[in-house]
């Protein structure tokens, strides 16, 4: 069965949401804001959403997953690691300059307690990838990888938020880059690429010369 992954960006960060499916069923990845924006482009699948999974807990990527939640009665997993982050992000999205303030969602299930989560007759496999936030995950299916903030298409992802680890970061991003080259990425802002030994050495680069 063909697995799909729909983006669509959302917010006053311009963060990525997604919707992992096949034809019958699906995830979302990181609702970030917008839940109506959100709710009208995955809504028009007509297919069931099995729940909520996040690659990590900040402000930007959480804003729309307690409407989901509540509308859709879908439970949300997240790294136990991020857990007070989830209790943090209004806090942290004012600081930001953030506009106006969202539900808390409350979590259903921790990533790190379920090795993997089904699509279908696919699994969706699980890489723990701590560095931009403690609990960050990394989404695998097929040849695709969803990594949220930790690699961009031009650059390793920030440190200087609330969790970020530069050398947990590298040690994740060395990981990425060894294990899954030749796969599309997936990140929480900007366009989708690929890891080619063009992309690993300028990251490699951005690492050396402290991004």
């Amino acid at each position: 069965m063909s697995v799909f992954i729909d983006k669509v960006t959302v917010g006053q960060w311009y963060e990525n949401a997604y919707l992992l499916y096949n034809e019958h069923e699906g995830w979302l990845i990181d609702p970030g804001d917008d839940f109506d924006v959100l709710d009208d482009a995955f809504g028009k699948k007509n297919i069931k959403l099995k729940g909520i999974i996040n690659t990590h807990a900040h402000f930007d990527h959480l804003g729309a997953v307690a409407q989901f939640k509540e509308k859709y009665n879908l439970p949300f997993f997240i790294h136990s690691l991020d857990k007070r982050l989830v209790g943090q992000a209004n806090l942290y999205r004012k600081l930001a300059k953030g506009v106006g303030v969202f539900s808390t969602p409350a979590i259903d299930g921790f990533i790190d307690q379920i090795p993997s989560f089904r699509l279908g007759d696919r699994q969706i496999a699980v890489v723990h990838t701590p560095g931009h936030t403690p609990g960050s995950v990394t989404f695998v299916i097929d040849n695709n990888i969803i990594v949220g903030d930790l690699i961009f298409s031009e650059t390793i992802g920030r440190t200087d938020l609330p969790g970020g680890n530069l050398p947990l970061l590298n040690q994740s991003v060395n990981k990425i880059l060894g294990d899954f080259k030749g796969f599309k990425v997936y990140p929480g802002h900007g366009k989708e690429f690929v890891i080619t030994e063009e992309y690993t050495r300028l990251i490699n680069n951005e690492m050396i010369n402290g991004g």
